[in-house]
């Protein structure tokens, strides 16, 4: 039995605080940074990534991500890597109407019907799923 409040993973991997993203982006205030490089962080969770509403570029391929949930408030967001995850839906992508290039090869999104939840992001011209 896992200890209550704990999902399974976290306690193996990272969660993201507002001094990790100011570490990685030396900026002071969450809501100044544009671009983040997150890859191989061994990222569970995106904890106060939502903060960062300036954010146009987000590369967080290689971790071990399920979800992407607080990503729906960047409406900024215009590129964006999460490949190799552990991701089976795109839902809060939906909201990311600024979103140009996405990639999300290397996860666990079994049909090509997992997608349709992105028909609405006009911009969107790069899609990147399979290896």
């Amino acid at each position: 039995m896992e200890p209550q409040g704990e999902k399974p993973g976290e306690a193996d991997g990272v969660l993201l605080t507002p001094q990790l993203l100011k570490a990685h982006s030396g900026e002071f205030a969450l809501e100044s940074i544009l671009q983040l490089r997150l890859r191989g962080l061994r990222l569970v969770g995106l904890g106060c990534l939502g903060e960062c509403l300036g954010l146009e570029r987000l590369d967080l391929s290689g971790n071990a991500l399920t979800q992407l949930g607080p990503l729906a408030l960047l409406r900024q967001l215009a590129v964006l890597n999460v490949a190799d995850n552990r991701l089976t839906g795109l839902e809060p992508l939906a909201a990311c109407e600024s979103l140009q290039s996405l990639n999300v090869a290397g996860n666990l999104l079994a049909s090509p019907g997992q997608l349709q939840c992105l028909a609405g992001l006009r911009g969107l011209t790069a899609l990147q799923r399979l290896r």
